[in-house]
């Protein structure tokens, strides 16, 4: 019984021919791979241009934070001077009394 029924598949198969695509359904899939690559090839270049701007951001904000410490450190040293000042003032107050 086995054989019968690994036969008469066997005999199907032949009888309907290799089934595959046809030259319509080939160019479309074709056409699909064309259109795919433009695609991937204008995500890629949309890529590249949103990653270099990614890098002047990064740049510009690495400038900025220099200026920003610069500030700080000047801000720092002002405080430090102001501090040093109102102490030298009250000095002399108290020696002017």
């Amino acid at each position: 019984m086995k054989r019968y029924v690994l036969w008469a598949v066997l005999a199907a198969v032949l009888v309907a021919g290799p089934v595959g695509c046809g030259k319509k359904e080939i160019e479309e899939l074709n056409a699909k791979v064309v259109q795919l690559q433009k695609d991937l090839a204008a995500a890629t270049e949309d890529l590249a241009e949103k990653s270099k701007e990614a890098e002047e951001a990064g740049a510009k904000a690495r400038q900025l934070q220099a200026t920003v410490d610069a500030q700080a450190a000047e801000l720092v040293k002002i405080r430090t001077e102001r501090d040093r000042l109102k102490r030298d003032l009250a000095a002399l107050k108290k020696k002017k009394r």
